[in-house]
């Protein structure tokens, strides 16, 4: 019941077998996982990480109002909205400004490549005017401590000398040698990077991510093969967003600013505009008050009019007076013509006095007395002078008046145009007093804007700064060295699991009694010393296979009792389960116990050459007895085993199955037991042919090979067909070569003691 259970459960006798069977496959797996994770670790390039820490400041006002979703949300937008700004195109463009990486150094070695930046021994300075070299590989190779060539795809080489400029592909190019070179036997190759592909490349290597949403915290990192080169972009990523976060901030600033400026610049023209206005104004209308000039021009009206009043009186009387003269009927006053000049009333009293002289005169004298006309004539060319004068300043007052009707027209012109002046003139006022108030507080606004642009600082604080990476990020060596150890294990575990469920092959005596109805024989253990040859028995008398043969000898006396059964037929389902083996070694072993014993090879259709059985002629055997050709007496041979005798098979005939159904077989078996106490028969394998079971009929006893490890499972249905078919009852089942145990065999005193399972193992 316990090696039932054994069974249902796993047979270890078959998983070391299986695990025997395979073991260089087995060590192969493992030795293979190991090898491809220390191969992972050797020709993978190292992977270095750098990284920072970024903190924004965010003011919060609506905590208090108690407004905490809002805050929070706020949060999440503008630390999502830096990240994307810090990973957008602009920003890695600058950043990409800001570094030394246009052109990129290679070392080409026997595995890796090996990037060497800010390292290599020469130095590249290029003038590109086209793109024609960007983003290919331009080959470098020392020539001496001078000069140098290059070469590029397809078959361009190019020689030069260091220091000096040369043309390629119409660009201009320098390369220069470092200090540090010395003789170097590396191949070399370098880069001229577009601006694209390095924006390309940064953007899939860095990682912009928030560490905490609540601390508004960002964490920054550059992976590259080169340690130097992700600490200097991830410090040039930090300094430089905090230099250009400050100039987004500011940029509203200075966008307003310039916005002001250009506003006052057009502010101040139009107030100049205004201001010239007014000035002409002033200077045109001699005043910047149109109210009291208003006033003024109808005061100005007025004492035009009383003038033009006053001239026209003038006028009437200064004909008045003209009139007098003409008539002589002077009657002068001074207060009569005191609107008259004073030279013009002293001629006019002169010519009144000379009028009254004249009059006396002509009281006393006549008319045409000397006396009188003399008067007379003085008189006359007094008032053609008094006319004369009258004459002149009638026309001046006469030219005065009209003067005096053109200024009142014009002041009149004047005042009907003055409403209008009026109402453009205050409008240019309010204008003008809105763009002043205007432009004072433009001035202030950008005062206070440039005062903001000046106190104005960062929002983020670096909490982490950048620092050069001692360690690779990959490949972890140790890890992956463990991966391939836990690899090679896994792998063979579910290697050996599956061929230990694929295995459909006989590992022990239990699946035997377990299958069939046939009784277990004995068992035959596998002999592991090299020197053993197959004749066990004789040449290693005190092997486990000898003593398990013995057994079987043993065994025998319970099928053979009454001693009557003497032909025994040994076979097997296919070639190489070890029944020559058995039939040879049984027969050695029963004419060990002086008992004659014959040993017939009834394998006609295959040729033995066993090296403990001498053949001395292939010519004759049971072929030729079954033909009547010979007698078994000339064709049986002796060994060197007393009372073992061996009939070979002899020469293949065309037909061995219709040989055996003739009389002839029987025949040579019933002349072969009158001389011999047991007829041990090597048949064919009966799963390959029929004539074993031929022999099996004719047999006392049949011994069915099954080797372990070897026979599959199937066989043992096979047996039990051919059984159940055929009818045989003398059938009895040998387990050959069954890996021997201390637990199975455990005698202590045979010369080829079991060794232990790793022995085995090892050595098998």
């Amino acid at each position: 019941m316990q090696s039932n259970q054994s069974f249902e459960g796993i047979d270890w006798d078959k998983l070391f077998s299986v695990v025997k069977t395979t073991k260089w496959w087995i060590l192969l797996i493992f030795i293979g996982c190991n090898i491809a994770g220390y191969l992972t670790t050797r020709w993978t390039k190292d992977l270095y990480e750098s990284e920072s820490e970024l903190k924004l400041d965010i003011k919060r006002d609506a905590t208090a109002l108690g407004i905490k979703t809002i805050v929070d949300d706020q949060n999440i937008n503008v630390v999502s909205g830096e990240i994307e700004q810090i990973k957008s195109k602009v920003f890695i463009g600058r950043v990409i400004d800001s570094l030394d990486l246009q052109v990129s150094y290679y070392s080409i070695g026997n595995i890796l490549t090996d990037e060497m930046y800010k390292r290599s021994p020469f130095i590249v300075k290029c003038q590109i005017n086209n793109d024609k070299l960007y983003d290919q590989q331009i080959f470098f190779d020392f020539i001496d401590n001078k000069s140098f060539t290059l070469k590029l795809e397809p078959n361009e080489v190019i020689t030069g000398t260091f220091g000096t400029p040369f043309h390629l592909r119409g660009n201009q190019l320098t390369i220069t040698k470092e200090n540090f070179y010395e003789s170097q036997s590396n191949d070399y190759y370098f880069i001229i990077n577009s601006k694209v592909a390095l924006i390309e490349y940064i953007s899939k290597r860095i990682a912009v991510e928030p560490l905490n949403f609540n601390a508004n915290t960002i964490r920054i990192a550059f992976q590259d093969y080169n340690a130097q080169k992700a600490y200097d972009i991830v410090n040039a990523v930090d300094s430089l967003y905090i230099y250009y976060s400050n100039e987004q901030k500011n940029l509203a600033n200075r966008q307003k600013i310039v916005w002001l400026n250009n506003e006052l610049s057009q502010v101040e023209n139009r107030m100049q505009d205004y201001e010239n206005y007014f000035e002409n104004f002033t200077l045109k209308n001699k005043s910047s008050d149109l109210n009291l000039d208003l006033k003024r021009t109808i005061l100005a009206i007025n004492k035009v009019d009383s003038q033009r009043y006053e001239m026209a009186k003038r006028i009437t009387q200064l004909n008045e007076t003209i009139d007098e003269i003409h008539s002589e009927k002077l009657n002068f006053s001074s207060k009569q013509y005191s609107f008259l000049p004073a030279y013009v009333n002293k001629r006019i009293e002169d010519l009144n006095k000379m009028q009254q002289d004249r009059d006396r005169l002509a009281l006393a004298y006549n008319e045409n007395t000397f006396a009188f006309r003399q008067k007379e004539k003085e008189m006359n060319s007094l008032m053609e002078l008094v006319f004369q004068q009258l004459s002149e300043l009638k026309k001046e007052w006469l030219k005065t008046s009209s003067e005096l009707s053109a200024r009142k027209q014009q002041l009149e012109k004047e005042f009907i145009a003055m409403p209008d002046k009026n109402t453009q003139f205050s409008k240019n006022q309010r204008f003008y007093k809105l763009y002043e108030e205007f432009y004072l507080s433009m001035m202030q606004s950008k005062a206070q804007f440039e005062i903001a642009q000046a106190g104005n600082i960062p929002d983020f604080k670096i909490l982490s700064n950048a620092t050069i990476p001692t360690q690779p990020l990959s490949p972890r060596k140790i890890l992956i060295l463990g991966i391939g150890l836990v690899a090679g294990i896994t792998l063979n575990f579910f290697f050996i699991g599956l061929l230990y469920l694929l295995n459909n092959k006989i590992t022990s005596a239990q699946e035997i009694e377990k299958s069939i109805s046939a009784p277990l024989l004995g068992i035959v253990p596998a002999f592991y010393n090299s020197s053993s040859t197959e004749f066990q028995v004789l040449d290693n008398p005190k092997s486990m296979v000898s003593e398990a043969i013995r057994t079987l000898r043993t065994n025998l006396d319970f099928f053979t009792s009454g001693g009557y059964k003497k032909i025994i037929t040994i076979t097997s389902t296919i070639s190489g389960e070890g029944k020559s083996f058995l039939a040879s070694n049984l027969g050695g072993v029963l004419a060990m116990s002086r008992k004659k014993v014959i040993l017939l090879d009834l394998d006609m259709r295959k040729q033995k050459n066993e090296s403990f059985f001498t053949t001395k002629d292939l010519s004759k055997g049971v072929s030729t007895i079954l033909i009547k050709k010979n007698n078994w007496q000339e064709c049986v041979q002796e060994t060197k085993l007393e009372n073992l005798y061996f009939l070979s098979s002899g020469p293949h005939p065309p037909n061995p199955s219709e040989l055996l159904l003739n009389g002839e077989f029987s025949t040579l078996l019933e002349e072969l037991k009158q001389e011999f106490d047991y007829i041990v028969i090597d048949t064919p394998p009966v799963g390959l042919v029929t004539d074993g079971i031929m022999a099996m009929k004719r047999s006392d006893l049949s011994i069915y090979v099954v080797r372990a490890n070897y026979s599959k499972k199937e066989f043992l249905s096979n047996l039990n067909r051919i059984q159940n078919l055929h009818k045989l009852s003398g059938l009895a089942v040998v387990l050959n070569a069954l890996p021997a145990s201390n637990k199975t065999y455990g005698y202590g005193y045979y010369e080829d003691k079991p060794k232990t399972k790793w022995r085995r193992f090892f050595q098998a």
